[in-house]
């Protein structure tokens, strides 16, 4: 029996089968490749010209948005100094008014201190005056009682002021 082989690879049919491969390939170039590559063409530039304005496109939205950036620094940096500026002229005029305030109270208490003093002199002075005057009068009334003498107080003040 005659072993029989794959009719592919039998080169006794070789050449038709070379015939049928260039009729099918022609077939399908003429009739479904040719005339879908120019869709396929016109449909890839479409994208790379759409995809170029996108990028165009981008590229202007980029330069736009880096514009308004510049600007929104530029204003937050200017609105950041004139509010510094604002800060430091409230402190300089809160600082102004507390030294104002300061001085006036130092004004005040330092009348007030001096009132004091001068009342606290003048109530010194009233109580030496008193003091003395009770000294001497205490003075004659134990020198009555122990000795029984009635001594003058104007001595009785001479004394004392020996005695300092």
């Amino acid at each position: 029996m005659k072993a029989r082989s794959v009719p592919q690879f039998d080169p006794a049919n070789l050449l038709s089968q070379m015939v049928w491969f260039i009729a099918i390939f022609a077939v399908l170039y003429f009739a479904v490749v040719r005339p879908t590559l120019p869709k396929v063409g016109r449909v890839i530039d479409e994208r790379e010209s759409r995809v170029g304005a996108d990028l165009d496109a981008a590229e202007k939205a980029k330069g736009e948005a880096d514009v308004v950036r510049a600007r929104y620094d530029e204003g937050m940096t200017s609105a950041r100094e004139a509010a510094q500026a604002q800060v430091a002229k409230a402190k300089a005029e809160a600082a102004s008014a507390v030294e104002a305030r300061m001085k006036d109270v130092a004004a005040r208490l330092d009348a007030q201190a001096d009132a004091a003093a001068a009342t606290l002199g003048a109530a010194r002075a009233a109580a030496r005056d008193s003091l003395s005057a009770t000294t001497t009068e205490l003075t004659a009334q134990a020198v009555a009682r122990l000795t029984g003498l009635d001594v003058p107080p104007a001595e009785i003040a001479a004394a004392i002021a020996a005695q300092k």
